[in-house]
């Protein structure tokens, strides 16, 4: 990659900032604990706050559904569904719909299940029309952070994996499909194995799109860290790193990562088959692959890797990744993602407080925080618009009347 595509002017930028993505309406139907929720959302910074449990988090997981995935909460379908719905009013389906801009023109989406006893499966519409998830992946983007995701890096190697596949997938919309189909030929090869199958055929067509995915999944992942690396570069050239937020720099390791940069696609996807077809008969052949891809991330000012980092040290390295990441998608895309913030004012202390508000001001897109203070945004540098919760559910005046997506 040229890292002169990376050429630009912060300060500029910044001057004559525009949310080009923003949410107009978010309507919810039957989903967690809102019966019926419709609002109308300003094109600006949106803090929404209220007492524990009147649903500021469920709010931010409805937006973070417009788009692939399984959300911030990483929840199965069935349990969007608002249990009072179910109980008293025998309600099986819940839905999501919002009016958003975009930097390629106006959508209505749509997202939901019909009857969560019988089919699961998450229905989305694009224009009243039906439409896949990946079609979601292309015209709109959502980065979050959450205080679960702030023990992210203490957890296992393959929830890294993950949380870098969602990362991956806001510049490559078919990134996850790869993934979920990998995971699957993956499971399918195996109980061919275990069933000691005979159909030759059968295995080498499972094994050589194993092959092909397997390449093009850490192909797109490299391509992600390539682009991050391009904007620290130039953000450095030019004296534009954030302060009070450690660069963050990742690293894979795996035989995969190491080939790309010797051998052409094609080469490796061969090594990769020929991998396969060795480990039928031998379980002491480890099968190469992102499944098994290791991760390392530091801070790129003292190379301090973040597993011997502290708590407070991991979370501000959390919040400068997911920033930089912002940052790359719109410098290098012109696609900024919508933030979702929910609930991490609070454990931060003011100076790391107000460099969040300072950075987030200048995003070019919409940005939500939940809090259980208003006063915490006090010191907000720009005008941010503010929705107490427990109000606007008990005030259907304050609702915003348009068609819901039926589903």
């Amino acid at each position: 990659m040229n890292n002169n595509i990376f050429s630009l002017n912060r300060d500029y930028i910044m001057q004559v900032k525009s949310n080009t993505l923003h949410l107009e309406t978010l309507a919810l139907k039957n989903f967690r604990n809102f019966s019926h929720l419709t609002l109308k959302l300003p094109n600006n910074s949106i803090l929404i706050y209220g007492e524990n449990g009147c649903g500021k988090t469920n709010i931010l997981e409805s937006i973070s559904l417009l788009t692939q995935g399984r959300g911030l909460r990483k929840a199965k379908n069935e349990d969007y569904l608002s249990q009072n719905s179910f109980i008293h009013d025998n309600q099986n389906s819940w839905g999501i719909n919002a009016r958003l801009n975009t930097p390629i023109g106006k959508f209505n989406i749509g997202t939901g299940i019909k009857d969560a006893t019988e089919n699961k499966s998450r229905v989305v519409r694009i224009n009243f029309e039906n439409a896949s998830q990946i079609q979601l992946g292309k015209i709109i983007k959502v980065s979050w952070i959450t205080p679960q995701m702030c023990v992210m890096f203490q957890s296992s190697m393959s929830e890294k994996r993950r949380f870098i596949d969602y990362l991956t997938s806001s510049i490559d919309p078919s990134h996850l499909n790869r993934v979920y189909k990998y995971q699957k030929l993956l499971r399918q090869r195996n109980n061919i194995l275990f069933q000691q199958c005979s159909d030759i055929t059968w295995i080498n067509t499972i094994e050589k799109q194993i092959s092909e995915l397997a390449v093009s999944i850490v192909a797109s992942r490299l391509d992600l860290l390539e682009y991050l690396n391009g904007l620290f570069i130039e953000e450095k050239r030019k004296d534009l790193l954030i302060n009070n937020f450690p660069p963050v720099e990742i690293k894979f390791n795996g035989q995969i990562e190491n080939l790309l940069l010797k051998k052409n696609a094609v080469e490796v996807e061969d090594y990769v088959k020929s991998n396969l077809q060795k480990s039928r008969l031998s379980q002491e052949t480890d099968i190469c692959g992102p499944q098994i891809s290791q991760i390392e991330i530091y801070n790129r000012l003292n190379k301090k890797n973040i597993n011997i980092s502290s708590t407070g040290e991991q979370k501000l390295l959390l919040i400068s990744l997911i920033l930089s990441h912002a940052r790359m998608l719109n410098v290098r895309f012109n696609f900024p993602p919508i933030l979702l913030l929910d609930d991490i004012v609070e454990h931060l202390d003011e100076k790391h407080r107000n460099a969040l508000y300072k950075e987030v001001s200048k995003h070019c897109a919409q940005s939500f925080f939940t809090s259980t203070s208003l006063s915490a945004f006090e010191a907000y540098p720009h005008e941010i618009d503010k929705i107490h919760l427990p109000t606007v559910k008990n005030n259907f005046k304050s609702y915003y009347d348009f068609e819901m997506e039926k589903f």
